[in-house]
């Protein structure tokens, strides 16, 4: 669903160098590769570095969504959130892939620790306190028990603490990660924000296992019953919690601050 079609992208710009009237070796030499290799993309056998497109653009006097697309594009013509995905994920075959590493012993013992506090926690609450929460907050408790479990197993252990190339060159505000798809309307995420994103979604992981329980705990008990102030001011902390840090963070590092 996602893959380049190399064919219809070899073909497009092969007809785009015909119509400038350029040989494959001519195009070959004002990008700095052999003639060889552009003959390999024009016939479906390969794709071209990523870093190669902006130029490769230019030379053949089309945008790089064009390139990715293969296809010429109407002006004014915008693409869907959908489409912008897509066009990332066919990005992203083209750069080379960043080592994720071995998680360090420091993150790899931060994350037991604030499991182990939340277990604790669930343990005293549900044992000698002998609380038994009604089911709406049930929910709570148990979403935010997973979600901090779920976030922190890949923000401390499986995170990719430098991202392609691409997301230095190109305005982008999502990173698509496997299981993971974060999208931040309004921000560039770049490789001089992202590790202090990191940070933001790492405390945030932490900060739910470790005071996630007692929380909800104390949630329960200043609100009777079912009310529903109880569920608003959950997900304003919870969801507060997790994209004003990560925003902030975002924005003050954009441009390579410290």
């Amino acid at each position: 669903m996602f893959q380049i079609d190399k064919s219809a992208f070899g073909a497009f710009i092969a007809a785009l160098r015909r119509e400038r009237g350029m040989t494959q070796r001519e195009l070959a030499e004002k990008l700095n590769v052999s003639d060889k290799a552009v003959s390999k993309w024009e016939t479906g056998v390969s794709l071209p570095d990523i870093s190669l497109l902006p130029p490769l653009g230019e030379e053949l006097g089309v945008t790089v969504t064009e390139l990715l697309n293969a296809r010429r594009m109407d002006s004014g013509e915008t693409l869907r959130p959908q489409e912008t995905d897509e066009l990332l994920r066919r990005a992203m075959e083209l750069a080379p892939e960043p080592g994720r590493g071995r998680p360090t012993a420091k993150n790899v013992l931060a994350f037991l620790l604030c499991v182990g506090i939340c277990v604790l926690e669930l343990l005293l609450l549900m044992g000698p306190l002998s609380w038994r929460p009604v089911a709406d907050t049930a929910a709570m408790l148990w979403t935010a028990a997973a979600l901090g479990a779920v976030f922190g197993v890949y923000f401390f252990l499986a995170v990719k603490t430098r991202l392609p190339k691409f997301y230095d060159e190109n305005k982008l505000g999502c990173i698509t990660d496997g299981f993971l798809r974060i999208h931040m309307s309004g921000v560039s995420i770049n490789n001089t924000n992202w590790p202090h994103m990191i940070r933001a979604f790492r405390g945030w992981s932490a900060a739910v296992l470790t005071l996630g329980p007692v929380t909800v705990y104390a949630l329960d008990r200043l609100t009777p019953g079912e009310s529903p102030w109880r569920m608003i001011v959950f997900f304003a902390l919870f969801l507060g919690g997790l994209f004003v840090p990560a925003y902030y963070a975002a924005i003050k590092y954009r441009n390579g601050r410290k």
